[in-house]
Protein backbone atom coordinates (compact mmCIF):
# COMPACT_ATOMS: atom_id res chain seq x y z
CA UNK A 1 0.00 0.00 0.00
CA UNK A 2 1.29 3.36 -0.71
CA UNK A 3 -0.33 5.71 1.27
CA UNK A 4 0.76 4.12 4.43
CA UNK A 5 3.86 2.85 5.41
CA UNK A 6 5.23 1.69 8.96
CA UNK A 7 8.82 1.14 9.46
CA UNK A 8 10.15 -0.25 12.27
CA UNK A 9 14.02 -0.39 12.36
CA UNK A 10 16.83 -1.71 14.36
CA UNK A 11 20.58 0.41 14.61
CA UNK A 12 21.46 -2.28 11.65
CA UNK A 13 18.68 -0.87 9.37
CA UNK A 14 17.43 -4.29 9.41
CA UNK A 15 13.67 -4.75 9.49
CA UNK A 16 11.12 -6.67 11.51
CA UNK A 17 10.35 -9.56 10.34
CA UNK A 18 7.52 -11.81 11.38
CA UNK A 19 8.10 -15.42 10.25
CA UNK A 20 4.51 -18.29 11.42
CA UNK A 21 5.58 -21.90 12.14
CA UNK A 22 5.30 -24.19 8.74
CA UNK A 23 2.06 -25.87 9.97
CA UNK A 24 -0.95 -24.85 11.80
CA UNK A 25 -2.57 -28.25 11.90
CA UNK A 26 -1.48 -30.99 14.86
CA UNK A 27 -0.93 -28.72 17.92
CA UNK A 28 -1.96 -25.72 16.64
CA UNK A 29 -2.33 -23.62 19.96
CA UNK A 30 1.23 -24.25 21.37
CA UNK A 31 2.77 -23.08 18.55
CA UNK A 32 3.29 -19.41 18.36
CA UNK A 33 4.52 -16.73 15.94
CA UNK A 34 8.65 -16.12 16.17
CA UNK A 35 9.43 -11.93 16.34
CA UNK A 36 12.58 -10.02 16.09
CA UNK A 37 12.91 -7.04 18.33
CA UNK A 38 13.54 -4.05 16.57
CA UNK A 39 14.56 -1.00 18.15
CA UNK A 40 13.80 1.79 17.92
CA UNK A 41 10.76 2.15 16.05
CA UNK A 42 9.74 4.83 14.03
CA UNK A 43 5.76 5.11 12.41
CA UNK A 44 5.89 7.18 9.10
CA UNK A 45 2.99 8.12 7.01
CA UNK A 46 3.12 9.31 3.63
CA UNK A 47 2.45 12.35 1.64
CA UNK A 48 -1.08 10.97 0.05
CA UNK A 49 -2.11 9.54 3.87
CA UNK A 50 -5.65 11.06 5.09
CA UNK A 51 -6.86 10.31 8.67
CA UNK A 52 -9.36 11.33 10.56
CA UNK A 53 -9.95 11.13 14.28
CA UNK A 54 -7.59 10.11 16.97
CA UNK A 55 -3.95 8.60 17.16
CA UNK A 56 -2.10 7.07 19.33
CA UNK A 57 1.05 4.89 19.88
CA UNK A 58 4.69 4.28 21.28
CA UNK A 59 6.68 4.90 19.11
CA UNK A 60 8.55 8.05 16.91
CA UNK A 61 6.11 9.33 14.51
CA UNK A 62 6.72 11.23 11.43
CA UNK A 63 3.83 12.53 9.18
CA UNK A 64 4.22 13.91 5.76
CA UNK A 65 -0.20 13.15 5.22
CA UNK A 66 -2.75 15.24 7.00
CA UNK A 67 -4.71 14.25 10.43
CA UNK A 68 -8.07 15.67 11.15
CA UNK A 69 -8.01 14.87 14.94
CA UNK A 70 -5.75 14.87 17.93
CA UNK A 71 -2.39 12.48 18.46
CA UNK A 72 -1.23 11.56 21.91
CA UNK A 73 2.22 10.03 21.45
CA UNK A 74 4.72 9.08 24.18
CA UNK A 75 8.05 9.72 22.38
CA UNK A 76 8.45 11.90 19.63
CA UNK A 77 6.27 13.24 16.93
CA UNK A 78 7.50 15.11 13.23
CA UNK A 79 5.32 16.83 11.55
CA UNK A 80 7.23 16.84 7.85
CA UNK A 81 7.10 19.97 5.40
CA UNK A 82 4.03 18.06 3.80
CA UNK A 83 2.26 17.21 6.97
CA UNK A 84 -0.93 18.82 8.36
CA UNK A 85 -2.53 18.37 11.60
CA UNK A 86 -5.73 20.10 12.22
CA UNK A 87 -5.89 19.32 16.34
CA UNK A 88 -3.80 19.06 19.30
CA UNK A 89 -0.34 17.00 19.50
CA UNK A 90 0.36 15.87 22.79
CA UNK A 91 4.27 14.17 22.75
CA UNK A 92 7.52 14.06 24.59
CA UNK A 93 9.29 16.25 22.04
CA UNK A 94 7.54 17.80 19.39
CA UNK A 95 9.16 18.92 15.97
CA UNK A 96 6.92 21.13 13.03
CA UNK A 97 8.43 21.41 9.49
CA UNK A 98 4.94 21.50 8.39
CA UNK A 99 2.00 22.59 9.64
CA UNK A 100 -0.06 22.61 12.67
CA UNK A 101 -3.90 24.45 13.72
CA UNK A 102 -3.61 23.01 17.25
CA UNK A 103 -1.94 23.34 20.65
CA UNK A 104 0.92 21.41 21.33
CA UNK A 105 2.11 19.48 24.44
CA UNK A 106 5.04 18.63 25.14
CA UNK A 107 7.32 17.47 28.16
CA UNK A 108 10.38 17.86 26.94
CA UNK A 109 10.56 20.22 24.26
CA UNK A 110 8.92 21.77 21.28
CA UNK A 111 10.56 23.25 17.31
CA UNK A 112 9.01 24.99 14.83
CA UNK A 113 11.75 25.14 12.29
CA UNK A 114 11.77 27.86 9.40
CA UNK A 115 9.35 26.07 6.82
CA UNK A 116 6.76 25.54 10.34
CA UNK A 117 3.33 27.12 10.33
CA UNK A 118 1.90 26.92 13.73
CA UNK A 119 -1.37 28.63 14.52
CA UNK A 120 -2.11 27.60 18.54
CA UNK A 121 -0.64 27.52 21.67
CA UNK A 122 2.48 25.99 22.82
CA UNK A 123 2.88 24.12 26.41
CA UNK A 124 6.49 22.53 26.75
CA UNK A 125 9.73 23.31 29.32
CA UNK A 126 12.08 24.18 26.16
CA UNK A 127 10.94 25.86 22.83
CA UNK A 128 12.16 26.72 20.07
CA UNK A 129 11.19 28.78 16.90
CA UNK A 130 13.48 29.22 14.54
CA UNK A 131 13.48 32.09 12.31
CA UNK A 132 11.72 31.90 9.13
CA UNK A 133 8.59 29.88 10.87
CA UNK A 134 5.07 31.05 11.05
CA UNK A 135 3.65 31.04 15.02
CA UNK A 136 0.78 32.42 15.84
CA UNK A 137 -0.80 31.57 19.47
CA UNK A 138 0.85 31.58 22.87
CA UNK A 139 3.93 30.12 24.80
CA UNK A 140 3.81 28.75 28.46
CA UNK A 141 7.17 27.36 29.32
CA UNK A 142 6.20 25.00 32.36
CA UNK A 143 9.03 23.55 34.82
CA UNK A 144 11.45 21.75 33.16
CA UNK A 145 11.48 17.75 34.35
CA UNK A 146 15.28 17.98 34.06
CA UNK A 147 16.98 17.50 37.70
CA UNK A 148 18.64 20.07 38.99
CA UNK A 149 22.00 19.02 38.33
CA UNK A 150 21.39 18.70 34.48
CA UNK A 151 20.54 22.39 33.65
CA UNK A 152 22.73 24.74 32.92
CA UNK A 153 24.23 25.87 35.96
CA UNK A 154 26.17 29.21 34.54
CA UNK A 155 22.54 30.13 33.13
CA UNK A 156 21.75 33.80 33.84
CA UNK A 157 18.34 35.53 33.61
CA UNK A 158 17.81 37.61 30.53
CA UNK A 159 20.93 36.13 28.91
CA UNK A 160 20.22 34.57 25.75
CA UNK A 161 21.82 30.95 24.87
CA UNK A 162 23.80 30.39 21.91
CA UNK A 163 22.68 28.68 19.47
CA UNK A 164 24.74 25.61 20.16
CA UNK A 165 23.78 25.78 23.76
CA UNK A 166 19.79 25.87 22.42
CA UNK A 167 20.31 23.07 20.30
CA UNK A 168 21.80 20.60 23.24
CA UNK A 169 18.51 21.83 24.71
CA UNK A 170 16.51 20.44 22.69
CA UNK A 171 18.23 17.21 22.04
CA UNK A 172 18.60 16.38 25.55
CA UNK A 173 22.10 16.83 25.64
CA UNK A 174 24.61 18.35 28.18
Amino acid sequence: MRNLILDSRSDSDESTRIQPQPSFAAGAASRSFETKQAEPKIAVLGATLRFKGELSAEEDFILQGQIEGSIHHTQSVTIGTEGRVDGNINARRIMIDGTVQGDLHATESVTVQATGHVTGNIFAPRVGIVEGAFFSGRVEMTESRQPASKRRSDAQPGVPLSSEETEQMLSGRN
